[in-house]
C-alpha cells in the first residue's frame, strides 16, 4: 500500500469525522473501511445515505489518486456522482472499494462499491474526477 496516499487521509476533515480509514492503495484501486456507530444512522437506525455517499465519493476520487512516496502527491475534485442504494445497513464495518475506469489527461473515471460484513452489496457509485492543475499523472500512467 501506497502510505503516500494513505497518510494524506489520515485525520482529514470529513474522513476523520466519521471514521473513514484508507486500508489499501495501488494503481487504479483502493479499499478503505468504517465501523459503523450510533452516529452514522438516521432516524430509523439505519446508516444515513449521505455516510454511504461519503464513503463512495472517497474510494472513487481516491482510486485515481495513488502515488508513492517522492511522487508528486495527486489531487482531484468530483465533477459528477450517481449513486445506487441497494441494501440498508444497521451495523457492523462497511468496506469501500474504489477502482479507476478510465483516465485522460485532465479527467478520470472510477466506480466504488460498499459492503457490509457479511460480503453484501450495500450502495454503489460511478463518478467523473478532474485532477488540480499540476497534479495529473503522468500520460504513460494509464
Amino acid at each position: 500500500m501506497s502510505e503516500h496516499l494513505s497518510a494524506s487521509y489520515s485525520g482529514i476533515g470529513i474522513f476523520a469525522h466519521i471514521g473513514l480509514r484508507l486500508t489499501h492503495s495501488e494503481e487504479g484501486r483502493v479499499v478503505g473501511g468504517l465501523d459503523v456507530g450510533p452516529e452514522h444512522r438516521n432516524r430509523a437506525g439505519y446508516v444515513h445515505g449521505g455516510v454511504l455517499c461519503t464513503m463512495l465519493d472517497f474510494a472513487a476520487c481516491a482510486a485515481g489518486l495513488h502515488s508513492e512516496a517522492g511522487e508528486r502527491r495527486r489531487l482531484a475534485v468530483t465533477l459528477s456522482l450517481s449513486t445506487q442504494f441497494t441494501k440498508a445497513v444497521d451495523g457492523g464495518h462497511l468496506r469501500v472499494e474504489g477502482q479507476l475506469l478510465s483516465a485522460g489527461r485532465k479527467t478520470y473515471t472510477a466506480d466504488a462499491r460498499v459492503y457490509d460484513d457479511s460480503g453484501d452489496l450495500v450502495a454503489h457509485a460511478i463518478g467523473t474526477f478532474q485532477w488540480r492543475p499540476g497534479s495529473e499523472p503522468a500520460a504513460a500512467a494509464f
